[in-house]
């Protein structure tokens, strides 16, 4: 199975098992440190042990020729040693056994314990011989000529014992304290976690018609508040989004039901009475007008649905820029000598834009200012390039203008400046030009002066192909 189907786990069981894995290599750690410091110093103990005795046969064997009597003696002395067992045995140049001392025939034979250079010592070797029993063996050299070697033994049977019996201890306790450890780990992630129980609790009781209740970060951990605040920002998003989309409806609705009443209106009318064909060709015409409206509404909102979901391909080319103008200019000069209004075309230089969604933003804007200049006005369309590559268009008329509080809404769809001029537009090529440069990655710039005209500033970026 792929583990990215897995369910993942909550963050209490990671913090649970975090917390046991913790513990159980800090429990671990200082359990083996106590254990080989125990064994550490019992061994160093019957080292020093040996290391005396040895002192002391050695001692003795300076002696020429050997005491065997002395080193019987001393040897007895050995064997009431209090940390265990005691056997030694000195061995001439051919390795013949001079004395030992009782019970040294059970340990390893000579050949068992470790080999060390003249006058020096081994450092000792544990083993466990066939009886069961664990000692220390050491050998070491008589510092004398000719050389005897000393062989010794300690029993440190007890000393193993009680190094098992504190690794048993160690080991009960380990599982005890991982024990304790996972009780308290859940107790404390869960207790560590319950403000975010709570946290999800309030959000849960938030509906579309209480989006103003908000989080206050202040009442909540640190690492919580930072989390509040997104909420509390997309809280406000929400609300922004939900008020615009019931103002969207409600416009939508308007837009809509203009038209259709019209259409209903005009078809009882040519249905009250027997018409000849004129009349009825008039309501058709009629008609066929309120239709085309209906289509140009719905194509323009489909087209700024597909527009905030970039799902219109952009085809930018390298454009002139005083051609486009010029084009565009060229498309609306018999709409503009209808009302005595002049055109001018300014500027030289190059942009990169979609040649046709930039016919549609100029086509918007220019069309805006002929049905807001005053007959006799002129509308000015300028093109300028700046430092850094990108290119400025600008459209400038010499209509009434705007005031200053409509600026911030003009963008809005819908939205109209004079409400009672509705039947001369949708309100929605301000937005189509909105969302036209924001697919360009450009920017749109609006300033007006009531009485003395607008003027609309369209920025490209420099080359995005």
């Amino acid at each position: 199975m792929s583990l990215k189907n897995d369910k993942p786990w909550s963050i209490t069981s990671r913090l649970t098992c975090l917390s046991i894995l913790s513990a159980s290599v800090i429990l671990c750690s200082i359990g083996w440190y106590l254990h080989q410091t125990l064994a550490y110093t019992l061994e160093q103990d019957n080292r020093q042990v040996l290391f005396q005795e040895i002192q002391l046969l050695r001692m003795v064997l300076q002696e020429q020729p050997p005491n065997l009597e002395r080193l019987a003696d001393e040897q007895r002395e050995g064997i009431g040693l209090p940390v265990g067992g005691y056997y030694s045995r000195i061995l001439d140049e051919a390795g013949r056994s001079l004395i030992e001392t009782p019970g040294m025939e059970s340990l390893p034979t000579v050949k068992q314990f470790s080999t060390a250079p003249e006058t020096s010592e081994t450092d000792g070797v544990v083993q466990t011989i066939p009886d069961g029993r664990t000692v220390m063996l050491m050998t070491a050299g008589s510092q004398t000529t000719p050389t005897y070697k000393i062989q010794i033994a300690l029993d440190v049977t007890h000393e193993a014992t009680l190094l098992a019996q504190y690794q048993r201890n160690l080991i009960g306790a380990l599982l005890l304290g991982l024990l304790c450890s996972t009780f308290a780990a859940v107790f404390v992630a869960r207790r560590g976690l319950s403000p975010l129980a709570e946290m999800t609790r309030h959000i849960e009781g938030i509906t579309a018609t209480q989006l103003h209740a908000q989080l206050d970060p202040a009442e909540w951990p640190k690492e919580l508040s930072a989390l509040a605040a997104a909420f509390n920002a997309m809280l406000v998003r929400l609300a922004k989004s939900f008020a615009q989309l019931t103002q969207f409806s409600a416009d939508l609705a308007h837009e809509l039901r203009n038209p259709i009443h019209n259409l209903m209106g005009a078809t009882e009318v040519g249905l009250s009475k027997a018409r000849n064909a004129e009349e009825y060709r008039e309501i058709l015409e009629f008609n066929l007008e309120e239709y085309g409206r209906l289509s140009r509404t719905v194509e323009t909102l489909l087209f700024l649905a597909r527009a905030e979901n970039t799902e219109i391909p952009l085809s930018p080319l390298r454009l002139d820029g005083k051609a486009e103008l010029e084009a565009v200019c060229s498309y609306h000069e018999a709409l503009a000598e209808g009302k005595g209004i002049r055109l001018i075309c300014q500027g030289q230089g190059f942009l990169y834009a979609d040649p046709q969604l930039l016919k549609r933003v100029l086509s918007n804007l220019l069309f805006n200012a002929i049905q807001h200049t005053p007959n006799g006005g002129e509308i000015c369309l300028s093109l300028d390039l700046t430092d850094d590559g990108s290119a400025a268009v600008r459209v400038q008329d010499t209509g009434c203008g705007i005031a200053t509080e409509h600026l911030p809404k003009l963008f809005d769809r819908f939205y109209r400046v004079d409400p009672a001029r509705s039947a001369e537009g949708t309100g929605l090529g301000l937005a189509i030009v909105k969302s036209i440069m924001d697919l360009h990655g450009g920017s749109v710039v609006i300033q007006s002066v009531p009485g003395k005209g607008t003027v609309v500033t369209l920025r490209f970026s420099p080359n995005r192909r």
